[in-house]
């Protein structure tokens, strides 16, 4: 074992929390091990919850994958639950902890301070931290009963069994993103009338405006009501009971605005996450404007002995080389596996990713990967797109379903630089191949002659991918430019 590093520090016990430590105890075998976890679980998927809420998942134990046990029994792996890092010293190699339950402190390594604060000698540190829902003042000030977060087990489990003690008819949700539109889906299962307040002048901002008419008249047809360029102005409440009632929404139209108030009993907000670094002020560890932490791509920070991965990081986007924030499962996992390996002496790389992300809203598949026309274009792409539907299989078969698809491709090398489809069947394995035809650099010219998998069930001869880069190849060729 290299003496240099004997201790290692895992900050956050999710995906890619528990995938660095677990990769480092493969490295190698007599490393001390331990995972600092802020909150009462680890090892869950969040992306589950929207399920519980519906009913589809029965218990919310259910999405955890592993306990405490398996890491320290089976993996030799030291978990310490409800213990927040709320500084770091990379000088001292020393991190102040905050453990915020009864536990004795006194077992844990380094512990100079058996009350109170804590503090934790690494050799080196693997920030896995996350992120955490972002959350407005004058709304937390209210103090409600039926305004609710929905991040993290807690949150999932308050806000379900809140409705199914109340039996709440109406909802406010703010945020039209992938998340707001699960939980709304996941309420209208439970018959609740659901009304969704976005800031933006469309939900799902980052879809192309063909991609996301198909999903809105899909959550139109629901029942839902849509409310764009709008916010929350006031949560209008009870102070007896303590329950809002109301929601008092500011819609702007130009230079003009105008306010109403909607009538409900439960108020989400899920107006998008922020990377949890507050913990990092002061250390001069590079981080991007909205605090994601800057990795090089062994994913070592600005600090030698300090690695990050996950929610907490930016990612290298594959398209346009830039840094982005690009939170998910997939990166959480992948980029903890190759920090973790790193901290404990190998020599990784992690070269970024596309975005590639697929939800299920409203009975449609509706997914993406790579770079969307105006990503393409701020990066001088000389880019184009191309929209058209097509079958999920052979019309004659019963089942056939439209499928919409619109690719970026660049004029000039005619690379595919970007996929979105929506549609209710055959969009999730399609996404996969046009992420693998990215991530290779593939002209369109070569997935018009792709040799895809034919059967009348299953797809259409030539399939759907075949045919969207049939047509980019067709206007490429044309004159039109």
């Amino acid at each position: 074992m290299n003496s240099l590093f004997n201790n290692i520090v895992v900050i956050g016990g999710n995906t890619a929390g528990l995938a660095a430590a677990n990769q480092a105890r493969r490295v190698n075998p007599n490393l001390n091990i331990t995972v600092l976890e802020a909150g009462n679980y680890i090892s869950y998927g969040s992306c589950g919850f929207p399920y519980y809420l519906s009913g589809a998942v029965e218990k919310i134990e259910n999405l955890f994958s592993y306990p405490v046990s398996f890491f320290e029994e089976k993996r030799n792996i030291k978990i310490l639950l409800n213990h927040r890092v709320t500084s770091i010293n990379p000088f001292k190699k020393e991190i102040t902890v905050s453990a915020c339950t009864g536990s004795n402190p006194l077992n844990t390594p380094g512990n100079s301070n058996p009350y109170g604060n804590i503090f934790i000698r690494y050799d080196r540190l693997v920030i896995c931290s996350g992120a955490s829902p972002v959350k407005f003042d004058y709304l937390e000030q209210t103090g409600v009963n039926n305004l609710f977060y929905f991040h993290s087990p807690d949150d999932a489990t308050n806000l379900k069994n809140f409705i199914d003690a109340n039996n709440p008819v109406e909802a406010v949700i703010a945020g039209g993103g992938y998340l707001g539109l699960l939980i709304a889906d996941a309420l209208c299962r439970r018959n609740i009338r659901v009304s969704i307040i976005e800031a933006r002048n469309r939900i799902y901002g980052d879809y192309e405006n063909e991609i996301m008419e198909v999903l809105h008249n899909s959550i139109l047809k629901s029942g839902v009501r849509i409310f764009t360029s709008s916010r929350i102005k006031k949560i209008n409440f009870s102070s007896k009971t303590k329950l809002a009632y109301s929601a008092t929404i500011e819609t702007s139209a130009g230079q003009n605005s105008e306010e109403q108030q909607i009538d409900a009993g439960l108020f989400i907000i899920a107006t998008g996450i922020k990377p949890n670094t507050d913990f990092l002020a002061g250390t001069a560890i590079d981080t991007g404007s909205n605090g994601a932490i800057k990795t090089s791509t062994k994913l070592q920070t600005s600090q030698a002995n300090i690695f990050a991965a996950g929610d907490c990081c930016l990612v290298r986007n594959v398209v346009t080389k830039s840094y982005d924030y690009l939170p998910s499962a997939g990166n959480a996992l992948k980029m903890g596996r190759i920090a973790g390996a790193n901290a404990a002496g190998e020599n990784e790389n992690f070269y970024g990713s596309l975005g590639t992300k697929l939800d299920r809203i409203f009975g449609l598949e509706i997914a993406r990967t790579g770079a969307n026309l105006d990503k393409a274009l701020e990066f001088k792409f000389d880019a184009v797109k191309v929209t058209d539907t097509f079958s999920s299989h052979q019309e004659a078969l019963p089942g056939a379903e439209n499928i919409m698809i619109s690719v970026i491709a660049d004029k000039k090398t005619r690379r595919l630089l970007g996929v979105q489809m929506a549609g209710k069947k055959g969009v999730a394995k399609r996404i996969d191949v046009f992420a693998a035809a990215i991530a290779s650099e593939m002209k369109v010219d070569d997935l018009y002659m792709l040799d895809t998998a034919y059967a009348p069930y299953a797809a259409t001869s030539p399939d759907a991918v075949n045919r969207i880069c049939g047509k980019a190849v067709i206007i490429l060729n044309s004159s039109k430019f």
